[in-house]
């Protein structure tokens, strides 16, 4: 009976997240966006989330773009290996763990997390052990912050 329920939350999230994006990019026409530009990351977040079989060193976080630039920055993650799942007031991504310290220079450590109490399901993730997040030059006039996303605990 509660493997239904988690079925049920995942496609919610699932529906959510897309229609986000949807909403998001719709806003930006409007405001006057380049419509090949809003087209070209559309396509791209469409293919990452199609893709399968990813790795157990998957990091996720929401970086928060400066005014203006989330479609900028969106790129300029993308150009630098980080997988778009969202644009919004944060942008949603993913990346390898060696890619997060490499380009963020930051260190992670495992850590597990009851999510489900009544079944004890257990996650593993990753968390920063070293908060001197160093933003690389060529971000540094698109992102304002990066917050690492654990995962959610569910009642």
């Amino acid at each position: 009976m509660k493997s239904p329920i988690i079925w049920l939350v995942i496609l919610v999230l699932i529906v959510v997240n897309s229609s986000r994006v949807l909403d998001v990019q719709s806003k930006q026409v409007f405001l006057g966006e380049s419509v090949s530009h809003i087209n070209e990351l559309t396509k791209s977040i469409t293919h990452q989330k199609m893709e399968k079989g990813m790795s157990q060193n998957l990091i996720s976080a929401e970086i928060e773009p400066l005014p203006n630039k989330a479609n900028q920055a969106a790129l300029a993650l993308q150009r630098l290996g980080f997988q778009i799942f969202g644009i919004g007031a944060f942008i949603s991504v993913q990346g390898q763990r060696s890619l997060w310290e490499s380009t963020f220079n930051i260190s992670f450590k495992e850590e597990k997390k009851t999510v489900i109490a009544e079944i004890e399901s257990e996650e593993t993730y990753f968390k920063p052990i070293t908060y001197n997040l160093l933003i690389p030059e060529e971000l540094e006039s698109l992102i304002g912050s990066v917050v690492f996303v654990e995962p959610p605990e569910f009642y």
